[in-house]
């Protein structure tokens, strides 16, 4: 009885703290991904201007050097004029995209590949290299949907729990005797890491979620649904609704 009272005299502040948390969480939630994605803004802004300061400090340290007058003369040549830090932030960029034009021409790509292998042969420098290549490259193609085939539900680690994957593969695997799948099974809330299994195509169960929705379902480590499907909460308000109880009562 005591617990019944005292139930009855919190419960009408409950659903007053409850909306005002809700709007304070309404709130964060339209805030934070705006506040974020600028300070990301301000942040790459920052290094690319780093990067565009020190790229142009070095040449015009060099042609001070030429004419022969000390950097801090006061007839040392430098780069300071209104909207300067934008040129800078942008240098890189262009840098960038002049490489890019570059290699994709048939002379850049022969000078690129020669650099590659000089790079390689070094013992610990080609190492590294190859290792972060391999990186990029893959960083480069995750996006593409042409990589994965589709979204499926793997029996995995034991059977009536399923993980969910990209296909990224099918083959006849001589040695088993079986039609096999290759599954990419991604970490959440990291996608960019996760591991490949070779499954035997009956353990593996077609989704009809799309790439997109899978994506944002691992990226948010379950808290995103994908669209069309009932929380079961709201399912089991729906059976409440249409019990016969529920029916007869009323």
């Amino acid at each position: 009885m005591d617990d019944e009272f005292h139930e009855g005299e919190a419960s009408p502040a409950h659903p007053r703290l409850r909306r005002t948390f809700s709007t304070l969480l309404a709130g964060v939630a339209s805030v934070v991904p705006v506040l974020a994605t600028a300070w990301l803004l301000v942040v790459i802004y920052r290094i690319l201007g780093d990067l565009g300061g020190g790229i142009i400090a070095g040449v015009f340290q060099f042609l001070n050097w030429l004419r022969g007058v000390a950097p801090d003369s006061v007839d040392a040549w430098s780069f300071k004029f209104p909207g300067s830090n934008l040129v800078l932030a942008l240098l890189p960029v262009i840098i960038v995209f002049a490489v890019g034009f570059a290699v994709t021409n048939a002379l850049g790509r022969h000078l690129l590949h020669w650099v590659e292998s000089k790079i390689r042969r070094l013992p610990l420098l080609g190492f590294i290299y190859s290792s972060i290549k391999q990186l990029v490259d893959a960083l480069k193609g995750l996006g593409a949907e042409r990589k994965f085939k589709g979204v499926a539900y793997v029996e995995y680690p034991s059977p009536g729990c399923r993980l969910l994957g990209f296909v990224t593969g099918n083959f006849h695997d001589p040695h088993l005797g079986k039609d096999v799948t290759s599954v990419f099974l991604p970490t959440s809330p990291n996608p960019l890491t996760g591991f490949v299994v070779i499954v035997e195509d009956e353990r593996v169960h077609a989704s009809k979620m799309s790439l997109e929705e899978a994506s944002k379902l691992i990226l948010s480590a379950g808290l995103v649904a994908p669209p069309g499907t009932v929380s079961v909460e709201a399912q089991r308000e729906a059976q409440k609704t249409d019990s016969p109880s529920s029916i007869s009562s009323e």
